[in-house]
């Protein structure tokens, strides 16, 4: 996977790889990357995908994330005073702009929609790093999982599963992160960190 070395590099935000485009050091080159990748998992047959690319709004976050889902896993929870309440289950695939590999596993938003204007007025969702049960698809998702899988393969990203991401650091530092507390790092927190 990664050494000490990659994994520190990665830490002070360093981009690492030696395939296109992470072997270019270039964010732009990346961005592009990866918004290409999004397009590509949109053309996926009954799969929608949302992205969050600005770094949540705030702060710095080294990689964007995905939740892609099918409109079969969108259900209308309560709906009352113009507003429908959304229940989606889906996938969350967090893409590092630091090196070429990926996290992927479940998720349930809910969202509130404008009856009348059919528009986003609130929502909610989870992440995959404040836990590491949740680096995982359920089999009833495996299809479209698969599906997934497949498109980060052909932009040459590797999935890193849980047990890995599992491990402590081998080393103390202080990482960028709101997701854990110093000393309690684990592999995945190198990786994938949110700074607000």
């Amino acid at each position: 996977m990664f050494s000490d070395n990659q994994l520190r590099d990665l830490i002070a935000g360093k981009i690492i790889g030696d395939i296109f485009p992470y072997d270019t050091k270039d964010e732009k080159e990346i961005k592009e990357h990866i918004r290409r990748l999004y397009y590509r998992i949109k053309r996926i047959h009954n799969v929608e995908c949302e992205a969050e690319w600005d770094h949540f709004g705030s702060g710095y976050a080294s990689f964007v994330e995905f939740f892609c889902y099918s409109n079969d896993e969108v259900k209308t929870i309560h709906e009352s005073n113009g507003v429908r309440e959304e229940e989606v289950t889906g996938i969350i695939i967090d893409i590092s702009t630091l090196a070429p590999v990926a996290i992927m596993g479940e998720d349930i938003r809910y969202r509130r929609i404008s009856t009348e204007t059919n528009e986003r007025v609130g929502w909610s969702c989870g992440t995959l790093l404040d836990g590491l049960n949740s680096l995982s698809v359920n089999e009833e998702y495996q299809s479209v999982g698969a599906q997934l899988k497949h498109a980060l393969k052909e932009y040459d990203y590797e999935i890193l599963h849980g047990r890995e991401m599992k491990r402590f650091l081998p080393f103390q530092v202080k990482i960028p992160t709101i997701y854990r507390n110093r000393g309690n790092y684990f592999v995945m927190d190198a990786i994938f960190y949110w700074e607000d």
